[in-house]
């Protein structure tokens, strides 16, 4: 039998990308009764999934998402052995191993980014791999329910490097094109180097939380 396999990114306190917090607020230590640990992170940082409300004022929240979206078989875009430092994925590219059967809806990127660098180093955002503007577009051309990336896909992510935020959001090319159309995004998985086959079965189960637009998501394959 085939074991359930993590590409969740850990969350953790010493990031050079996020701030988080990891609190005890119950400590055997000090002689609580309880074990209790505070949490505080964004919703889009580490291992995530958006909603579309992340970019449009009123729209669905991440509760909103049917289960039946991020639980189920997904078809793997194997681009491992092809990928380099700055490696644009354009519509050529995603022609070239796309499936020839229409019968997917739900894709997940195997690029092993996090095997070139350690995605708590500057390296991992600003030397990645980016999907183009017309490599979005042609993902949008077809019939995708979700997506799942384990790299920082869209090329002004690398901007935090320099504190700068680019805009319009058609420059974030892959929430233009995707999130917008209503595609759910899953973002930052790591460990893609555990994928061994061409589709595999996958649970990406975002956290429960009331009116957000995304939430840290769990993300366990198995091969097929």
């Amino acid at each position: 039998m085939n074991k359930w396999i993590d590409l969740s990114m850990p969350i953790s306190t010493n990031h050079i990308r996020w701030k988080s917090a990891v609190e005890k607020k119950g400590n055997f230590d000090n002689g609580d009764l309880f074990e209790a640990t505070q949490l505080q992170v964004s919703c889009h940082a580490f291992t995530h999934m958006d909603a579309l409300s992340h970019i449009q004022k009123g729209a669905y929240n991440i509760l909103d998402i049917a289960p039946e979206i991020f639980i189920g078989d997904f078809h793997v875009l194997d681009l491992s052995n092809r990928i380099t430092d700055n490696f644009a994925v354009t519509a050529e590219v995603l022609k070239s191993i796309w499936p020839n059967q229409q019968k997917y809806k739900k894709f997940i990127f195997k690029t092993c980014w996090d095997t070139h660098y350690s995605y708590s180093s500057q390296e991992f955002w600003g030397n990645a791999p980016y999907i183009t503007d017309d490599g979005a577009a042609y993902l949008a051309s077809q019939q995708i329910e979700i997506i799942a990336f384990d790299f920082p896909q869209d090329y002004p992510i690398r901007g935090w490097l320099t504190n700068t935020m680019e805009k319009p959001l058609s420059k974030h090319v892959t929430h233009h094109h995707l999130l917008i159309k209503g595609v759910t995004l899953v973002e930052y998985l790591c460990n893609t180097k555990s994928i061994t086959s061409s589709e595999i079965e996958a649970l990406m189960i975002p956290i429960a939380i009331e009116n957000t637009d995304g939430a840290p998501c769990r993300v366990l394959i198995k091969n097929k």
